[in-house]
């Protein structure tokens, strides 16, 4: 089987996890040029680290590193003479949202920054250049092979091609439906919550800071560290409401406490740049009394029990009761860290995590457990989950794995266009190679270019 690579993108978190484990003391030298672009030894580290703290990519080279690492910057080269640009905002937006993931996953700004061993501006700071180039490659990426697909045959084809003994075995595997049932907050508390929210608007438009006020009470807590501060974000970015309070607002204007799905919020302009808008919130989420989350688990209990009796299908109580998204795609449950509908046993427990009231094992295909109490995006919450499917460990196959075979021969049929249109630049690019990397087997015809400049 032909090696399967991909553009070597650094993710914010994957950077940062992976230079802990780098030594500062090893002195940094460039390695390689493209045009004006360097590649640097401590980069090529970073990467190398990265790679092989993930199993999938496990037995990646460090010639395999740089051979991406190449490709990217001739792709920064091009987007260069294509005159291609990225604002500030831009490149913000970006980082505050990577920001936002790494702080949901570390559990508090505190926790990250701790690990991290860097503030968030510091972070911001020393991250700018990475994440400004990574979406330019990204842009004149999408410009050479957006659009491609591949088609039924051709993924037949490439399955056809890998030897029999190298296919991969693929541990036992999940497909999960779900009927989510979110607890009725009363009248009442939900008016405590906006009096409450009233006082603190009452007190920043008096001359009290915003962000200090961010800080002490928002329940945004991946934000409130921050003071509150969600950075600059465009139409499409946060839910409906929120944007259209939000975009209304003047610089330095504090908006009335209005309500989203997520709970009560009031808002400050900060500034606006273009169809970009740099905000601040506070949010204040409504509790749930013991009494509403009890009834919540009963009628999920009674829901259950009309399904197994045959009295309602499951399918259909998810479009007549669930509380979430998912019921617009039948209650499917779609694994965050991969985009598929696909759950390892591990995966389980790190994506829902229940793993722990719920015995998957066994559970046979169609069996649907009890409700399970869980925290939601908007309070606590109980739900019910339908293994839809089942899938023994299996060696890779079309019948069972045909989603992830088109991933693979979409990425196989994009790098076989990269690399062809890199032969065609190289050539006519600066490119210079350090010699200890002259014996690397690399994808592309890099070496002839750079001997060339020597």
């Amino acid at each position: 089987m032909r090696k399967l690579k991909g553009i070597f993108f650094f993710s914010l978190f994957s950077v940062l996890t992976s230079a802990l484990s780098f030594s500062q003391t090893v002195v940094d030298e460039v390695i390689a040029i493209v045009g004006q672009n360097m590649i640097k030894y401590s980069e090529l580290e970073t990467g190398y680290i990265q790679a092989r703290s993930n199993a999938a990519t496990r037995n990646t080279t460090r010639c395999d590193i740089l051979d991406d690492m190449l490709l990217n910057k001739l792709l920064l080269h091009q987007a260069d003479i294509d005159s291609l640009e990225v604002t500030d905002a831009e490149v913000e937006q970006e980082i505050d949202s990577r920001l936002r993931y790494m702080i949901q996953a570390y559990g508090s700004q505190e926790k990250m920054e701790k690990q991290m061993q860097k503030s968030v501006s510091e972070i911001k700071a020393q991250y700018h250049d990475i994440i400004k180039e990574n979406i330019l490659i990204q842009q004149e990426q999408s410009k050479l092979v957006g659009d491609v697909s591949v088609t039924p045959q051709e993924v037949a084809d490439f399955y056809a091609n890998i030897p029999k003994d190298s296919l991969p075995t693929i541990e036992e595997e999940y497909e999960l439906t779900q009927i989510v049932r979110v607890p009725v907050v009363s009248q009442e508390e939900k008016d405590l919550i906006k009096e409450k929210l009233n006082s603190y608007r009452n007190r920043i438009l008096q001359g009290d800071k915003f962000s200090t006020m961010a800080t002490l009470y928002s329940d945004d807590e991946a934000s409130a560290r921050n003071g509150g501060d969600l950075g600059f974000f465009t139409r499409g970015t946060m839910v409906g409401e929120f944007e259209g309070v939000a975009f209304s607002l003047q610089p330095g204007e504090v908006s009335p406490v209005f309500e989203t799905k997520y709970g009560f919020h009031i808002v400050q302009m900060i500034e606006r740049r273009g169809e970009q808008i740099h905000c601040r919130h506070i949010l204040l989420q409504p509790k749930v009394s013991p009494t509403s989350l009890y009834n919540a688990k009963m009628f999920l209990d009674s829901v259950r029990n009309l399904i197994e009796s045959g009295t309602l299908s499951f399918e259909d109580a998810v479009v007549k009761f669930s509380d979430d998204e998912s019921k617009i795609s039948g209650g499917l449950v779609i694994n965050k860290n991969t985009a598929s509908s696909r759950f390892t046993k591990d995966a389980i427990n790190e994506t829902i995590g229940n793993i722990d009231k719920i015995d998957f094992n066994s559970m046979k295909q169609g069996e649907i457990s009890k409700p399970v109490e869980f925290k939601s995006e908007l309070s606590d919450a109980y739900r019910l989950i339908k293994i839809k499917k089942k899938v023994e460990k299996h060696t890779v196959n079309l019948e069972n794995d045909f989603d992830r075979l088109q991933q693979l021969a979409l990425s196989e049929k994009k790098m076989d266009i990269m690399k062809k249109w890199a032969e065609t630049l190289v050539s006519k690019t600066y490119i210079r190679i350090d010699d200890k990397y002259l014996d690397c087997n690399f994808s592309v015809n890099w070496l002839n270019s750079a001997n060339k400049n020597k």
